[in-house]
């Protein structure tokens, strides 16, 4: 419940701030939007292999 309440908060943030690149064309809000990807899929990835680490090893 918590993956979805977090993927729908990344949504909207990633929509808000494209449409604030798309009505003022400042550059800064594409390098936010590439960080908050970046980091996004890190933690993604880093949450993903310890859930599999923890399924896997029975703690």
């Amino acid at each position: 419940m918590i993956f979805i309440l977090i993927l729908i908060l990344l949504l909207i943030t990633l929509v808000t701030l494209t449409m604030f690149y798309v009505v003022t064309k400042n550059k800064k809000y594409i390098f936010i939007i590439r960080s908050i990807m970046n980091y996004s899929i890190y933690f993604g990835v880093f949450f993903g292999v310890m859930y599999l680490l923890l399924r896997v090893a029975h703690i």
